[in-house]
């Protein structure tokens, strides 16, 4: 009998469920993360969120991979790939988000990575945009300006919220 589709369907299982653990993190605790998307569809996944940049880039190579369902040979030559770029980053801000998403060869593009801290206070489309659409859901106006310190939990609630609106590819 072939175990190969079982243990297929067993393996995306187990990194949609890593998948979700880490979107539903405080990145408070957990401050490196990114964000992913699908370059053809536009559609975006949900901030994934980690303890260092070594473990984001890890997942990164490993449950993203999987999460693609590539062919063994594909996931392992995509996987050195995301590794030959990441090599030893100390900061995750160092790390050419566009090189880092050609190595998913068209299949998954890193809109953003990086701290908590920068998607809360710092400037760029991805950070700016859910800034804005964070407050435009709490009806706090329209302005992308940093989080203040008492906007934090409602902005980590919101990320957590877009859990479920980003896309069911890490729900099965």
């Amino acid at each position: 009998m072939d175990s190969g589709p079982p243990e297929d369907a067993s393996s995306f299982a187990r990194s949609a469920a890593a998948y979700r653990a880490a979107a539903l993190r405080d990145p408070r605790r957990f401050r490196f993360g990114y964000l992913a998307g699908d370059p053809a569809s536009g559609a975006r996944g949900a901030f994934v969120w980690f303890a260092s940049p070594a473990e984001m880039f890890e997942f990164l190579a490993t449950v993203e991979v999987d999460l693609l369902q590539f062919d063994d040979d594909d996931a392992a030559r995509i996987r050195g790939s995301i590794r030959r770029i990441v090599g030893r980053p100390r900061e995750a801000l160092r790390v050419d988000r566009d090189r880092l998403s050609s190595s998913f060869e068209g299949w998954c593009e890193v809109l953003w990575l990086g701290s908590f801290a920068d998607l809360c206070s710092r400037g760029g489309d991805v950070p700016t945009s859910v800034r804005i659409a964070f407050r435009r859901v709490g009806k706090l106006g329209e302005h992308a300006g940093p989080i203040c310190d008492d906007e934090e939990s409602a902005f980590v609630a919101f990320l957590c919220e877009s859990l479920g609106e980003a896309g069911a590819a890490a729900n099965g």
